[in-house]
């Protein structure tokens, strides 16, 4: 399970320092959009890895998908930042952090995926 905290880890420390880059752009959250798309992407692209017969190792697997994907993205903050946007009144950009979020995302789950095929 040390491969789980040391990914975690180092997810958490990305999701600091990339979500703080940019934590809002124009009332809007990207940070987070983009924690969240940059996380959904190499989580298709193992998941593809492995789907297509490529040997990873549980502990990379591990080290990859639970600790660094799974700290890296973050459903709690997105959920937060959209409510604050509802609560502002914002509901045409709360719409679109939704929308963006849960669309992006799944694309590049997919892409990340299709690329692991080659």
């Amino acid at each position: 399970m040390l491969q789980i905290a040391l990914g975690g880890a180092l997810g958490a420390l990305a999701r600091f320092y990339i979500s703080g880059l940019l934590p809002v752009y124009r009332d809007f959250p990207v940070g987070t959009l983009i924690v969240n798309s940059i996380a959904s992407f190499l989580l298709g692209y193992i998941s593809g890895l492995m789907f297509f017969g490529y040997d990873i190792s549980p502990k990379t697997r591990v080290f990859f998908g639970i600790g660094f994907c799974g700290s890296l993205s973050t459903f709690s903050t997105f959920s937060y930042e959209t409510f604050v946007l509802l609560r502002e009144g914002e509901y045409l950009k709360a719409s679109l952090n939704v929308f963006s979020n849960v669309s992006l995302t799944l694309l590049l789950v997919f892409l990340g995926f299709m690329l692991a095929r080659r």
